[in-house]
């Protein structure tokens, strides 16, 4: 194996070209580490290096653990794919579209499903009045009180009419509390963060700023990047645990759930947290690229809350059903169940896109080039 072109790529096309302040990247294959390499700096004056302590806000890379956890209450039998959202929230019986300016109910039932594959009708505004109202009241409302205002607004389409990026998976995270009787951390703890051995895992709360928090900037240009102040912009109370975008993580930690999940469910320490045809079933296209609008990357349609590899006619290297998903500051998670690959890139850059997009798709090939895949 050759991970030099990989190393190169990190330096001369991410950190000097492109300017990114520091990174971290880790691939696994079977449990098996076979590429830890980190640049740059973890701090604002460029003084500590990256090292393997350093903690990043996943964003959206929280959606696949919302996703698996779910999951693991769908093979247990606890809730059903097409069970309807207000089985869990009885406040979703009140969403409503707006016809001819005036409230109507949807002809669709909301479901389950419909969370899991971002197509439940939601938006994704977290300052809402219904929100305001709730925070108002009550400044400690915990997670499954904001999510029930989402539906105080009316639904932008018809459940199941199309996909749309929206706190679906908030929602499922509240559906998950319900569900379990246990609040989202702790049945994380319980069914994910302890079994696999992740240690330096939680919810980003207004209350929990954990230590060690890699520098975050925003970079609106090459080599333009500053320090971003709104750390983060889901920290709605002191309670509120998004299972959209909430989690922080060492890539140690995140790595042991990509790795667990491109191994057929089964983690480092021998638990599984899910089988494998739930993995199957999780990374089996549910919307289309077209419907995505093609925001998971060339050739990815998209499953129950992962992108998923349907089409390798632009040259990608890793194998159809290959799935996973990234985080807003340019996190990357990729798993890999055919050879039992994972991969795991953190950076703490914000408003970025051109780079993400850039960046991950050329990580995965350059991995997979190096393993001879």
């Amino acid at each position: 194996m050759n991970f030099s072109p990989v190393i190169e790529y990190v330096e001369k096309v991410l950190r000097e070209e492109m300017g990114v302040p520091g990174c971290d990247l880790k691939v696994m294959r079977g449990h098996e580490t076979l590429l830890r390499y980190s640049s740059g700096s973890a701090d604002y004056e460029g003084k500590v290096p990256v090292s393997d302590k350093d903690v990043y806000i996943l964003y959206s890379c929280t959606k696949p653990m919302t996703c698996a956890a779910a999951m693991q209450l769908v093979e247990r039998g606890v809730i059903g794919l097409d069970d309807p959202v207000s089985k869990y929230l009885p406040e979703f019986e009140n969403a409503f579209l707006m016809q001819d300016d005036k409230p109507v109910k949807p002809q669709n039932t909301m479901t389950i499903r419909h969370l899991f594959t971002m197509s439940a009708g939601l938006d994704y505004f977290r300052d809402t009045q219904p929100i305001l109202d709730v925070i108002s009241a009550n400044p400690h409302a915990g997670t499954v009180e904001i999510v029930n205002a989402l539906v105080r607004r009316p639904l932008r389409f018809e459940p199941g009419e199309r996909f749309a990026y929206s706190m679906c998976h908030d929602v499922l995270g509240a559906v998950i509390e319900v569900a379990s009787g246990m609040r989202l951390s702790e049945y994380m703890k319980q069914n994910i963060w302890e079994p696999l051995g992740m240690k330096t895992v939680g919810y980003y709360v207004s209350t929990n700023k954990p230590a060690g928090l890699a520098a975050l900037y925003t970079c609106p240009e090459p080599k333009k990047c500053e320090p971003f102040e709104d750390w983060f912009d889901f920290t709605i109370t002191d309670n509120y645990e998004s299972g959209g975008a909430g989690l922080y993580a060492t890539v140690d930690d995140y790595s042991l759930f990509v790795d667990a999940m491109a191994c057929g469910g089964v983690g480092a320490t021998g638990a599984r947290i899910l089988k494998p045809e739930t993995i199957d079933l999780m990374r089996t296209p549910q919307r289309t690229y077209e419907d995505m609008g093609g925001i998971a990357g060339a050739g990815y349609s998209y499953g129950l809350g992962v992108r998923t590899l349907t089409d390798k006619s632009n040259g990608q290297r890793s194998p159809l059903g290959e799935f996973g998903w990234d985080g807003a500051a340019g996190s990357y998670g990729l798993m890999d169940p055919e050879n039992q690959i994972s991969l795991f890139y953190a950076m703490h850059v914000r408003e970025f896109r051109t780079l993400i997009g850039r960046a991950h798709g050329t990580i995965r090939d350059l991995v997979y080039e190096a393993l001879g895949l």
